[in-house]
């Protein structure tokens, strides 16, 4: 915290000695590099699982956690889907994702973090399966996919919303869960060809 404050003395320092106008883009300056950090931060603990431990209860509860703010261009989720996005921005690294989900080794808060982003896109675009990718990312954002039962009923909806779209591959040599039906899921609405 010390070092941040010192980070942004500079800009405090010169907002005081400046005209309302300098003081007001001073203010700025600081304010995005206070964002700009956090984002980092966030981005590097998330997409590097070995940086940092996760807890559950603490690092990253995902959907359930108050300052998620699925949606807004505030909080948790805004910081973590600029990281994905940025990771995953070519078609061969959304490849290689996708390979990696249907061997199951993409962290569920991940996958559903990705589901969300292109279901975004997908709905806009009119390639959700009429509306139930947009009804999956509606009960991510109820946190009806949280808790205990959670992966179950993310499973079987997402299985859902696979018969409700046309080009969904089967992957049938990947075994069955989350992180095959996902990646049929995405892979239908377009996520190897326009990413999130």
């Amino acid at each position: 915290r010390l070092e941040f404050r010192s980070a942004l003395a500079p800009f405090g320092a010169m907002a005081r000695r400046s005209p309302p106008a300098r003081r007001c883009i001073c203010l700025v300056l600081a304010a995005l590099l206070a964002g700009w950090s956090r984002f980092l931060v966030c981005t590097f603990t998330a997409l590097h699982p070995m940086a940092a431990p996760r807890s559950p209860t603490v690092a990253r509860r995902g959907w359930a956690d108050p300052g998620w703010n699925w949606g807004s261009p505030f909080g948790t989720a805004h910081d973590l889907a600029m990281g994905v996005r940025a990771n995953l921005d070519t078609r061969a690294v959304r490849e290689s994702w996708l390979e990696q989900a249907l061997a199951g080794q993409v962290d569920v808060e991940d996958i559903k973090l990705a589901l969300g982003l292109r279901i975004q896109h997908a709905a806009r675009q009119g390639i959700d399966g009429n509306g139930a990718g947009r009804r999956l990312m509606s009960d991510m954002a109820a946190c009806k996919y949280e808790g205990p039962d959670g992966q179950g009923s993310l499973l079987q909806d997402l299985d859902a919303l696979c018969l409700a779209l046309p080009a969904a591959p089967s992957f049938s040599d990947a075994p069955a869960g989350v992180g095959r039906s996902a990646a049929r899921a995405l892979a239908g609405m377009g996520f190897l060809e326009g990413g999130l």
